[in-house]
């Protein structure tokens, strides 16, 4: 009986290797294609327009984390910086949590719910798109998560680990998402009243001093990292304070990202479960739930009286609170686990062996319901865009409108049908996905795709694009400079598709590409195809060195 067979080593053991196997597989998925695009950009620009104080002293605008931006610029000054570099700590972090997750919460989990809670983390849309994105949300949810778990044992149980492994995670996040010590800040508030409450019913103030102590230095810590910038630079935090407020539908939109899935029974049934397990989480340690509760609530009350930019968009919200997400993912996994425990006591061992298999079959439907069979369908390297992740239901996003107004110009179809393993050069670009169309196109033609940079050749520098005067060592594998690919000619199959105007009417301007084209057709002759829309070039790999 799987039941039985639950409770041999072994047999948990491949399970923890099949979850584990496919959490990494979604993380991994086309992983070294992916385009950086919206605000994986950041970084990349403060780094190229700052040096290293100015990077410091300031939070920015676009929110380039300043840990991440200080990091990745050394590496472009020293031994070079490349994708998988950025990538590294975000995908680190994402794999990690799969397993580290449910190890902290043991003392409240048992063994089968630890087990579903590794793989709800592991199907998660949200937390797979933190792990792939180049920004630091999945480090900040490990890391934050890490804090105020561990800040829980040590008020009971103590240990001078557990209070710097407490001081150092808490003060990492809040470096790399000053927002993250909302949740450090409420957690130390809940037992700086226990600790009062200690002193004055009790007359035990001990707890108290040494809770004063490690928040004292923790603050220090942080005040370290974070005033220097927000006294330096107090109109970047200005600027995106007061502007948006949050709606039910946020609320609604915000609960269907953390679960994963968008507009279907699946919502319902997974708020059922985090139902069931609150009520079973509340009979096993009631205090640990409303830690969690009012950590959350003090978050959300915050975050609202802030009404930072954009916080409307319910991405915005997850992402800002997204440290709560593995506790709501542990509250279905309880309440999951609850029903082959309730059904076995009842009813026996059999059933309770189907109600197992049922609560799996809950965690496959949960992937089922979510982005992940259309969002993984085919060549996609534009999964982290934001069309992809504001709302898990693609036909109610805003970005269905705005897309679904696009049409593919038959030129693109004409390159598909082309034999032989053909690449297109897509230039000029916009980094915003709401701005460009590219990702679109890719949905019908299939085929790779690089962004052509017309930085040095036709333009000076612009936004979502490489300095090419620049003093930086940055490799970034999907992207080319036009101006290398007229000196070096093609390596490969390709198509340079040039568009002459913008996809769309908000669209920001870009330079003038005609004279890109013009040093184009000098190089390469006529293009294949000339349009009021697009020009193309067809640069066959084994064209003339000279005159292709």
């Amino acid at each position: 009986m799987i039941a039985e067979r639950f409770d041999r080593e072994p047999f948990r053991a491949l399970a923890w290797l099949l979850v584990l196997g496919f959490g990494l597989w979604l993380r991994f998925w086309q992983l070294h294609l992916q385009i950086l695009i919206d605000d994986e950009w950041h970084a990349l620009h403060r780094l190229m327009t700052a040096d290293y104080r100015q990077i410091f002293l300031s939070l920015g605008h676009a929110d380039h984390s300043i840990p991440l931006t200080l990091l990745f610029k050394a590496l472009a000054q020293t031994v070079g910086l490349q994708e998988w570099h950025m990538r590294a700590l975000p995908l680190a972090a994402g794999c990690a949590s799969i397993v580290v997750i449910p190890r902290l919460l043991a003392a409240w989990l048992g063994k089968y719910e630890r087990l579903l809670l590794g793989a709800l983390i592991a199907i998660s849309p949200l937390l797979v798109h933190f792990s792939r994105y180049v920004r630091p949300y999945a480090l900040t949810v490990l890391l934050g998560l890490v804090a105020v778990i561990v800040l829980w044992h040590w008020w009971h149980e103590g240990g001078r680990g557990r209070a710097v492994v407490f001081a150092v995670c808490a003060v990492l996040a809040a470096w790399l998402h000053p927002l993250s010590a909302l949740f450090t800040g409420a957690a130390l508030t809940w037992f700086g009243l226990a600790g009062l409450k200690h002193g004055l019913v009790e007359r035990r103030w001990w707890p108290l001093g040494r809770l004063l102590l490690l928040g004292g230095a923790t603050t220090v810590a942080c005040c370290a990292l974070l005033l220097p910038p927000i006294l330096s630079d107090p109109w970047s935090i200005a600027a995106k304070a007061g502007m948006d407020r949050p709606d039910w539908i946020t609320l609604v939109r915000a609960w269907e990202l953390t679960l994963g899935t968008a507009g279907n029974p699946v919502a319902l049934i997974g708020l059922a479960l985090a139902g069931i397990g609150a009520w079973q989480l509340w009979r096993r340690d009631r205090y640990f739930l409303l830690y969690w509760a009012w950590m959350v609530a003090a978050v959300l009350v915050v975050i609202v009286l802030l009404e930072p930019a954009w916080i409307h968009n319910a991405l915005v919200l997850v992402r800002y609170s997204a440290i709560a997400q593995p506790l709501v993912l542990a509250l279905v996994a309880v309440g999951a686990a609850w029903i082959p425990s309730a059904v076995g006591s009842n009813w026996g061992s059999m059933a309770r062996s189907a109600a197992f298999a049922i609560a799996a079959a809950l965690v496959w439907a949960h992937y089922l319901a979510g982005p992940f069979p259309q969002l993984y369908r085919g060549l996609n390297q534009f999964t982290n865009a934001a069309r992809y992740q504001v709302d898990y239901d693609f036909e109610r996003s805003v970005y269905h409108d705005l897309m679904s107004s696009v049409r593919l110009p038959e030129i693109y179809a004409d390159m598909a049908a082309e034999p032989g393993n053909w690449e297109i050069i897509e230039a000029p670009w916009y980094f915003e996905s709401n701005n460009t169309a590219i990702s679109q196109f890719q949905r019908f033609h299939q085929l790779p795709v690089r962004i052509g940079m017309i930085s040095g050749l036709c333009s000076d520098w612009t936004w979502g694009e490489l300095d090419p005067e620049g003093d930086h060592d940055i490799e970034l594998a999907r992207f080319v400079f036009l101006s290398d690919l007229l000196e070096q000619g093609p390596s490969g199959d390709r198509f340079v598709v040039f568009h002459r105007r913008r996809p769309f009417e908000h669209s920001r301007e870009l330079p003038d590409i005609e004279p890109c084209i013009r040093s184009f057709e000098e190089r390469f002759g006529q293009p294949w195809h000339e349009s009021d829309d697009q020009v193309v070039f067809r640069l066959p790999g084994s064209a003339p060195a000279d005159d292709a």
